[in-house]
């Protein structure tokens, strides 16, 4: 029985590989300079968004590369043995990528704890989801960004791309184990992954608002996982055990041109596209996802001169070690940048974290996830205790000696980033997981010169009657307490991310659900999209009967003025519409903000809403 079973699967894997002689992959070096620039994209982009505003697109190249690579895999075992162990390909997943993770997430938690206190709440409410790999709907779940930012990053923001990759290795194995066995012809297999990808693209395209914050488009499975189908498309129809070394059964230069024109595609894209492009999400991203297959085809060719290319020593000692230097740059750069800075307002510390994720990466490469990778945790440690003597002190040397270079690192970044924390600044409130602001107990009081400041607001003034309606974002969102006990009954529609832009929309969609109060607020402009247009059309939507509060926004970005410019004058030119000066009233109260210096803690918040009031209590009540 077990014979025929074997002589079934051979007969099945060559009617499927009828022409490849052997199942051997072989080593493609050019993949992984493929992932040296992959990486370093993404670590400029967290590094300054503006030295390279494209640069998160580096993700979608290790998504289409990490298709490719394990659906390879995966088909050259299927080749060799007409089966597929799903137990110890996990097994070998599992080997591969927890060692790194979890030192990186003891490392960068203890530091935080030590170091930089306030973050710490940030990064351990994310651990339950990074260990489960579920970090991307976690941040769903949670209205987290990926793309405002207001100050320091949280710590482990990045790894939502294991998480989904994690999801990937668990149940493409299983998919692609009922295509080769329900399914004999390879061009149908193909057909019906790429039709798994058309749907994923289709729902990006669908999910995606212009005017709102497109992180649960890009965070989400459902629709970012097109980039790893197309590479899992691409090993189907071109696994690295048929590839042809002769130049005249394989048109190599076509691949080489077709892998030279992708590279320079995802080059224009890094440079010139940024996260807000609107034609980015319905059709961009399977741009880049289509381009990087493109390079990945021409790297993988032996005799390709593309892949001479990317295959340089440099370049494949940086993608060699990848993994490990995604892992600890956005950690290091969090920690190095000071409070209410973003990495790209210290470049300085930034580009140090930065270097320093690159030794601490070839550290954990070479004493932690190849020995573990190659042996197991067992078998790596019986491996250390049975060393020989003869190279026992070289190892002990080398091993104290990349010990000191990471605790130099680590250390002098931590020195830098608490010599940078503004003296005297005790800011009482850490921002949570939604945006709005907790208590913290470690945090010291307002400083008595901060309390006894007066009110720009007469909070003793009654509150005008009538239904109110307030439409913001994530500065309202985390005033939303506050503004709900004072002004009771309110309806609030405040979204994370959302641009002064979308107000228009939002209140005509309101007017015609007849949720539009006598009273509108608007609490729009931190995200910098929209201007004196947008807000004419705010006015016009209302109609002439309503009283419309414009609230300036506080956000050290270089629109802040501008947009706060063109509400002044549009409530200048329209008797029912009156500004609640949020700039002025929290220009010289920092302690009443969170972290990011933009937030509103809670008394931040009673603030907020008490500035709105003092506002709307020069309007008149009647309509």
């Amino acid at each position: 029985m077990a014979s025929a079973l074997g002589a079934s699967a051979r007969h099945r894997v060559s009617r499927r590989f009828p022409d490849a002689p052997r199942a051997t992959r072989p080593y493609a070096p050019g993949l992984d300079g493929l992932r040296a620039l992959a990486v370093t994209a993404v670590v400029l982009y967290h590094v300054n968004p503006g030295w390279l505003p494209g640069g998160f697109l580096g993700v979608d190249v290790f998504f289409v590369l990490s298709g490719f690579l394990i659906s390879d895999l995966l088909l050259a075992e299927w080749q060799r043995h007409g089966r597929i162990d799903l137990r110890d390909f996990w097994l070998r997943r599992v080997r591969r990528l927890l060692p790194a993770l979890v030192l990186v997430l003891l490392v960068a938690t203890a530091a935080a704890a030590v170091f930089r206190p306030r973050r710490l709440a940030s990064a351990t409410d994310s651990l339950f989801s990074v260990a489960t790999f579920t970090n991307n709907w976690w941040q769903i779940s949670t209205d987290a960004s990926y793309f405002a930012s207001f100050g320091p990053p949280p710590l482990f923001q990045h790894l939502w791309t294991l998480s989904m990759e994690e999801q990937f290795y668990l149940l493409w194995p299983l998919t692609l184990l009922a295509l080769m066995r329900c399914v004999p012809w390879r061009g149908v297999e193909v057909t019906a992954v790429l039709a798994g990808a058309a749907a994923s693209m289709i729902a990006m395209a669908r999910l995606y608002e212009p005017d709102l914050d497109p992180s649960r488009v890009y965070f989400g499975t459902d629709t970012h996982v097109f980039p790893l189908l197309i590479g899992a498309a691409l090993a189907l129809l071109r696994p690295t055990t048929r590839l042809i070394r002769k130049p005249s059964r394989w048109p190599l230069r076509t691949v080489g041109l077709l892998g030279v024109a992708g590279l320079g595609v995802l080059v224009v894209m890094a440079c010139v596209v940024s996260e807000g492009e609107a034609a980015l999400y319905p059709g961009g991203f399977a741009a880049v996802a289509l381009a990087t297959a493109a390079v990945v085809l021409a790297a993988v060719q032996p005799m390709g001169r593309l892949a001479f290319v990317l295959g340089v020593r440099p370049l494949r000692w940086i993608g060699v070690r990848s993994y490990g230097i995604y892992l600890w740059h956005l950690p290091l750069i969090a920690l190095a940048t000071p409070d209410r800075m973003t990495p790209a307002d210290a470049p300085l510390f930034a580009i140090a974290a930065a270097f320093a994720s690159v030794g601490l990466a070839a550290l954990s490469y070479r004493w932690v996830e190849q020995p573990i990778r190659r042996l197991g945790l067992g078998g790596s440690a019986l491996r250390r205790h049975s060393s020989s003597p003869s190279a026992t002190p070289r190892r002990r040397s080398s091993f104290l000696a990349g010990a000191v270079v990471g605790c130099v690192a680590t250390l002098a970044l931590a020195a830098v980033a608490v010599s940078t924390t503004p003296k005297g600044f005790h800011p009482p409130f850490l921002p949570t997981r939604t945006g709005q602001a907790s208590p913290d107990a470690t945090a010291q009081p307002t400083a008595p010169s901060e309390r006894s400041k007066p009110s720009p607001s007469p909070t003793r003034r009654n509150v005008p009657t009538g239904k109110v309606t307030a439409i913001g974002d994530s500065v309202m969102v985390a005033a939303t307490p506050a503004l709900k006990k004072k002004f009771p009954g309110i309806t609030i529609d405040a979204k994370l991310g959302r641009q002064l832009s979308a107000a228009p929309q939002e209140v005509k969609a309101l007017e015609r659900q007849d949720a539009l109060g006598d009273t509108l607020i608007i609490g729009l402009g931190t995200n910098g999209t929209g201007g004196k247009t947008a807000l004419e059309a705010v006015v016009n939507a209302a109609g002439p009967g309503k009283r419309i509060v414009l609230v300036t926004c506080y956000v050290p970005r270089s629109w802040q003025d501008t947009v706060n410019q063109d509400i002044r004058e549009v409530a200048a030119n329209h008797r029912n519409v009156v500004v609640a000066d949020w700039n002025r009233a929290i220009a010289d109260r920092g302690s009443l903000l969170a972290d990011d210096g933009v937030h509103p803690s809670p008394a931040g918040a009673r603030l907020y809403a008490d500035t709105i009031a003092a506002a709307l209590a020069t309007l008149p009540a009647e309509r």
